[in-house]
């Protein structure tokens, strides 16, 4: 696998792993909390679906020009 194509796979990785536990742990242990984390986790997980799109987007052009060798 060429390194482009490992570096754009490990970055979705990457991302997909920051939501998951920000889904899945951080703003539960977020909501109560009289601070400004909830409002920041959202933040981030907002960006966090919009670099998850755009790395998927990526990779499939990547396959559909035949580049992920």
């Amino acid at each position: 696998m060429k390194n482009v194509n490992y570096n754009v796979l490990k970055l979705l990785h990457n991302q997909l792993d920051d939501l998951w536990r920000i889904e899945r742990y951080y703003l539960k242990d977020s909501k109560g909390c009289r601070c400004g984390c909830a409002k920041l986790l959202k933040g981030m997980q907002a960006q966090l679906k919009k670099n998850v799109e755009a790395l998927k987007k990526e990779l499939a052009s990547h396959h559909k020009m035949n580049r992920l060798a």
